[in-house]
Parts: structure tokens; sequence; C-alpha cells
């Protein structure tokens, strides 16, 4: 079976991308071909670190040059990539592949799959793109949702989605060394971190507004923050409001991802929406405590105060709280991350993610 996974990044290497790849990379040891596709957008937004990464586990790497929202050029180049790597399958992630995907194979036999990783709905333009998605799905063979809190939203528009939860890989996460003692200041200190893009859907203010509480009791305690976004300079000007800028390091994008992990104490994650996002799955395949919003997939993942904590969305003393709380209790703390590595271990790997999509491929296939 060969299998195309075609995605369209503007914001760099999160959580679609690192499913694309762990799907890709744990498709290949199941004897599925597969290629890792990206557009190249002409657009100052492009960013194909995807490829880089999917080409760091040895997959097979395309890119689509493209030039505005409907390149005719592009259309013919990925149905051009369907005949050379004779693709039965193409896995779409976002309403660009999909759209493109469409136009590609008419006429064709490919089977057209397409996995809703999140509608972030923070503006006009975010529900107008979302609509028109759900719109389009309806011309796809199957749609997954990574978290069944989306089933309803593609119900409405009378669509049907297969739920197939994020796996991870879980060997980049095992026997790491931490890297806080490689930075002058950091060795000894505890570290609470948050990894993911800098968006105001992920409620990074209210971590910011938890710190001065945690940064009372625990004097030498450091926020980590992972990742970039629009927000990143609102969030460093907030931090210096706060008069906690010390206690606070912005990292920007990173791709030591697990070793950063590995060097924190607890991961916060205050989202005020998620579908089954990666970081908290990373985290806790890593076996750090995680505080994290009680939203979408996140509390079906969490079982309270045995593999994790979660908290109502903008809850900050509630926060600072249970910061402290895991902070000041080594035991507890450790308690909870090997707990957690244990549920990813047992629901959320790579592996289980990628059976699920290679049983679902074949029923569009016959292979």
């Amino acid at each position: 079976m060969n299998v195309l996974q075609l995605i369209s990044s503007s914001v760099g290497y999160y959580g679609a991308e690192r499913v694309v790849v762990t799907l890709s990379a744990a498709l290949q040891d199941m004897y599925v071909n597969t290629v890792v596709a990206a557009f190249e957008n002409s657009a100052k937004d492009c960013h194909l670190e995807v490829l880089n990464q999917a080409e760091s586990y040895g997959l097979k790497t395309e890119r689509i040059a493209c030039h505005g929202r409907l390149d005719r050029q592009a259309i013919r180049t990925l149905r051009s990539l369907v005949e050379r790597y004779e693709i039965d399958v193409i896995h779409c992630h976002g309403i660009k592949p999909v759209l493109y995907s469409l136009l590609a194979t008419r006429g064709t036999k490919v089977g057209l799959v397409s996995t809703c990783h999140s509608w972030s709905i923070e503006n006009k333009k975010d529900w107008l793109v979302s609509a028109v998605e759900r719109c389009i799905l309806h011309g796809i063979d199957r749609i997954v949702v990574v978290s069944d809190t989306l089933v309803p939203q593609l119900r409405r528009f009378g669509l049907r989605a297969d739920v197939i939860n994020n796996g991870i890989n879980l060997e980049p996460y095992r026997n790491l060394r931490s890297v806080v003692e490689q930075h002058a200041g950091w060795s000894g200190r505890p570290v609470v971190g948050a990894v993911g893009r800098l968006t105001p859907v992920k409620g990074l203010q209210f971590l910011l507004r938890a710190a001065p509480e945690v940064v009372r009791e625990n004097p030498d305690v450091l926020f980590l923050f992972v990742g970039d976004g629009p927000e990143r300079q609102a969030l460093e000007d907030e931090a210096k409001s706060l008069g906690i800028q010390n206690s606070v390091c912005f990292l920007g994008v990173r791709e030591d991802i697990p070793e950063l992990l590995s060097s924190m104490d607890v991961l916060a994650m205050p989202s005020l929406s998620e579908a089954m996002p990666m970081a908290l799955l990373e985290a806790m395949a890593s076996g750090k405590a995680v505080v994290a919003s009680r939203v979408g997939t996140i509390p079906s993942v969490i079982q309270e105060r045995v593999n994790g904590i979660t908290l109502s969305p903008g809850d900050v003393s509630g926060l600072a709280s249970a910061l402290n709380d895991l902070l000041r209790n080594k035991e507890f703390r450790t308690a909870l991350g090997y707990n957690a590595r244990r549920t990813v271990e047992s629901r959320f790997s790579a592996a289980c993610m990628a059976r699920q999509y290679r049983e679902l491929y074949g029923e569009l296939t016959s292979c």
C-alpha cells in the first residue's frame, strides 16, 4: 500500500506536523510505503520543518510549490506525485490539502482521508475557514477526528467521522539527559514548562498570572515557554509587568523537545481549547506531572490526581495552587509522572495509532 501524507504548514513544527511524522514513521514499520508532502507556499509564512523532521526519520518527502490560494500547477504537481508513487490513499491534514487532493484526484480511484486535528475559532476568519472546510469535507471518503469532542461539530454539517487518538513514538523519551544543567543559572532550580504555539487559545497568560504566587512559595522556580507565535511579545510584556521576568524564559522554537521535557518538573497546559494535544502526550511519555485545563479530550486522558491534575480553563488561583502542591511534594509528582507514562504506553502509542489508520486505509483500497 502506498500512502501520501499531505500537509500545508504555516506555523512550524507543532501538533499536526508531529502527528504526520510520527504516523508516517510508524506506518513504515508496518510495511506501508509512505511519502510526506508539504506545500511550499510563496507567502512569508511558509514552513517546511515537517519535511526536515520526516527526512530525519528516513522518510521520502516532496515539496509542492504553490503560488496563491488556487495554483493549477500545484494541482498538476500533486497529480504527478500520485502517479509517480502509485499512491493508493492521500491522507490530508488541513483544508488546503483537502481542496487540492479533491481537484488532483478527479477521475481516479485514489482514496481520500482527512484528519481534523482541531478547530480553534479565535476570530471571524477562523470561523469562515472552518465552515468552508466542513463543507468541502463532503467530498472526502473518510474523515477522522483526534477527539470525540469534534464529532458534534461535524454532525451539524451532516458529516460522519471516525475517532483515532493521536499517538507518539515512546523511544525518544527514554533515558534522556536534562538540558537544564547546560545553562548557567538553571541548574538546581524547579522547572515549570509550557510547550506549544504562543497563541491566545493556549491560555498562557493565565500561567503567567499564576506565576507570582508560585514564585512567592518557590523563589527559585523557573518557567520555560517553548515555542513561538503572535502572542510572544504580549506574554513577555506581561511577565515584566508582573515583575517575574527573572523567573521566566522564552526559548522560542526548539528541536530538542524530549530533552527539554526531561528537564521539567511539571508541564502546565492552561489552554482554553484543545483536541488531543501532542505536547500533553509527550510530557506524559516523559514521566512528567501535568496540570492541564479540563477541555477537549484532556479529561478522558487524565485521571484526576492519578496521572495528572485538571482545572477549569482560566482558573488562575487553582493553577497556582496545583503547581505549588506539585513542586513541594516530590513523591506525589513522581507518582503522577509514573502513572502518566503507563497511560501513554497502553493507550496512546504511535503503533496503536498507526494500526487504526492502516485498517482504515485498507477499507478504502482492499489492501
